[in-house]
C-alpha cells in the first residue's frame, strides 16, 4: 500500500511519462530510494513500466530497484531485454544478489549471460551457483572484509580505511594465515584499543558461524537467537568464504513464511512466476484440489450410506454445514499452532505429543460449548429433544476429533521427516469432513434407534 508521499510521486511520474519529459523524470527517479522506485513500478501500466527503465541511465539504480521487485516481475524484466542490456545491470549487483537473479532466469539465458559479465563477477556468481539452493552457501556474499590475526590495531585501521565496497563492517572477522576463521572483533573494540595491540589479543575466539550447506531457515533462526547483524560462513576446512547479512535474513524470513502460508493453502508460490498463464497456474493448484475432491466424494458416500438408515434424515441435513465448518476451522487452528510452533522453535519434538493432546482437550472444551449452543438452537427450531441431544453430542465429538486430527497429522509428518506445512488445509479438511459426518450420522442413528 502506497503512502501519501509515494502516491504524489507516482502521479508525478505518470505526468512526466505522458509528457516524455526524460530529464526531469530521470532526476526524480535518481533521488528516490530503490524500494520506492519498485513500489511506483508496481502501480504503472505495462507501457509506463518500459518507459521508466529507459529514462534511467545509471545502471546501479536500475540494479538496486530491480532487486526490490517480486520474482515474477524480475523474470519479466530480464526476459524482455537483450543480454547486452542485462549484463551491465547484473555487474552492478552484489555477488549473492546476482546469483539469486541468475537462478530465476531460464537455463538458455544464464550460460550466455555469465560469459558477458566481468571475469571476477562471473567467478563469484558461478561459485555461489555450485551450492544447493536455499543454503547458506547459496545466499552468502563473497565480498567480505577480513583481517589477519597478527595485525596490530593501527594496521587494521589503515586497512579498513582503504577498503572499498565492503558489505558491512559492524563485525570485523579475523582469519589466520591459512584463511581460517579465528575470531571476531567489533568496530567499537578496534577504535577503543591502543594502536600497538595485536588483534589476536583483543578478539573474541568464540565466533558463531554456519557451514555452507546449512539450510537458510536455520540461518535465520541463528541470527534471531543470537541477535546478530551478520553471520560468517565457513567451508568444510573452516575457511571463511562469505557472510550473510541481516537484510538477507529478513528476505529469508519473509520467503519461508510466505512458502509456509502457500503450502498450508495447498498451493505454491511458483504459480506467481507464471504470470498470466492460466494453464500453468491451474496445473500447480490441481493436484491439491484433487485430494480435496476425493475427500468430498468420500464424504458424499458417507451421507449416502446413512441416508437409508435414519428415518429423520431430513431433520439432520440443515445442521450438516455447521458440523463440517466448525470441524474444519478447529482442525486448521490446531494444525497452524503446531506447525508454526515447530517452525519457530517454540515447540520441540519432545513436546509434540503433549501439544497434540492439549489441542484435543481444547477441542473438547470448544465442542462442549458449541454443542450446548447447537442443542439449544436445534430444540428451539424443531422442538425435538432427541434431535437437539444428537446434534449437540455430535458437535462435541466432531470438534474433539478435529482438534486431535489437526495436530496429529502434521505431528506424524514431522516424525516421518516430511514438511508438516503440506498437511494443512487439503488433508485436514478432507479428514475432518469424513470423520465429522461419520460421527454426526452415527450418533444420530444411535439416538433415534434407542431413544426415538
Amino acid at each position: 500500500m502506497l503512502t501519501q508521499s509515494l502516491r504524489v510521486k507516482l502521479e508525478t511520474v505518470r505526468k512526466l511519462i505522458r509528457r516524455n519529459a526524460r530529464h526531469p523524470l530521470e532526476n526524480l527517479l535518481t533521488k528516490l530510494h530503490p524500494a520506492d522506485i519498485a513500489s511506483i513500478y508496481k502501480n504503472l501500466t505495462e507501457l509506463e513500466r518500459e518507459k521508466i527503465w529507459n529514462y534511467i541511465s545509471d545502471q546501479s539504480i536500475i540494479a538496486s530497484a530491480v532487486l526490490e521487485l517480486e520474482d515474477s516481475d524480475i523474470i519479466h524484466f530480464f526476459e524482455n531485454r537483450p543480454l547486452k542490456e542485462i549484463a551491465p545491470i547484473i555487474e552492478e549487483m552484489e555477488s549473492d544478489d546476482a546469483a539469486e537473479i541468475v537462478r530465476l532466469l531460464p537455463d538458455d539465458m544464464t550460460g550466455e549471460l555469465l560469459k558477458m559479465i566481468g571475469k571476477d563477477e562471473m567467478s563469484e556468481v558461478e561459485t555461489l551457483l555450485t551450492f544447493a539452493e536455499d543454503t547458506a552457501g547459496a545466499i552468502m556474499n563473497t565480498s567480505f572484509f577480513a583481517l589477519q590475526e597478527d595485525m596490530t590495531v593501527k594496521e587494521a585501521t589503515k586497512t579498513l580505511h582503504k577498503a572499498e565496497d565492503v558489505e558491512m563492517v559492524f563485525y570485523l572477522y579475523i582469519i589466520d594465515s591459512e584463511g581460517k576463521l579465528s575470531g571476531v572483533l567489533s568496530l567499537r573494540q578496534l577504535i577503543l584499543n591502543t594502536p600497538d595491540k595485536k588483534l589476536s589479543d583483543i578478539m573474541s575466539r568464540e565466533v558463531i558461524n554456519v557451514n555452507t550447506d546449512v539450510d537458510q531457515e536455520d540461518v535465520a533462526k541463528m541470527v534471531e537467537r543470537y541477535d546478530l547483524l551478520a553471520l560468517p560462513v565457513v567451508d568444510e576446512n573452516y575457511k571463511l568464504v562469505g557472510i550473510i547479512t541481516v537484510d538477507d535474513v529478513i528476505d529469508i524470513i519473509r520467503e519461508e513464511a510466505t512458502e509456509d502460508i502457500y503450502r498450508m493453502a495447498g498451493t505454491s508460490d511458483g504459480e506467481l512466476l507464471f504470470g498470466h498463464n492460466s494453464a500453468k497456474v491451474a496445473r500447480v493448484r490441481l493436484p491439491w484440489l484433487l485430494i480435496t475432491f476425493a475427500g468430498s466424494m468420500v464424504s458424499g458416500l458417507v451421507v449416502a450410506f446413512f441416508q437409508g438408515k435414519v428415518t429423520q434424515f431430513a431433520l439432520l441435513v440443515p445442521f450438516m454445514p455447521v458440523i463440517m465448518a466448525m470441524a474444519g476451522n478447529v482442525g486448521s487452528q490446531s494444525a497452524t499452532i503446531l506447525i508454526r510452533g515447530v517452525a519457530l522453535g517454540k515447540i520441540n519434538p519432545s513436546d509434540i505429543a503433549r501439544v497434540t493432546f492439549k489441542e484435543m482437550r481444547v477441542g473438547a472444551i470448544i465442542g462442549l460449548t458449541c454443542g450446548l449452543l447447537l442443542s439449544g438452537v436445534s430444540y428451539f427450531v424443531d422442538g425435538s429433544a432427541i434431535l437437539g441431544l444428537s446434534v449437540g453430542v455430535s458437535m462435541f465429538f466432531s470438534l474433539s476429533i478435529a482438534a486431535f486430527t489437526g495436530a496429529f497429522v502434521p505431528a506424524t509428518l514431522i516424525k516421518l521427516n516430511f514438511d508438516p506445512a503440506v498437511a494443512s488445509s487439503p488433508f485436514i479438511s478432507m479428514l475432518n469432513d469424513i470423520l465429522g459426518l461419520s460421527v454426526y450420522f452415527g450418533t444420530a442413528v444411535m439416538f433415534f434407534r434407542y431413544l426415538g
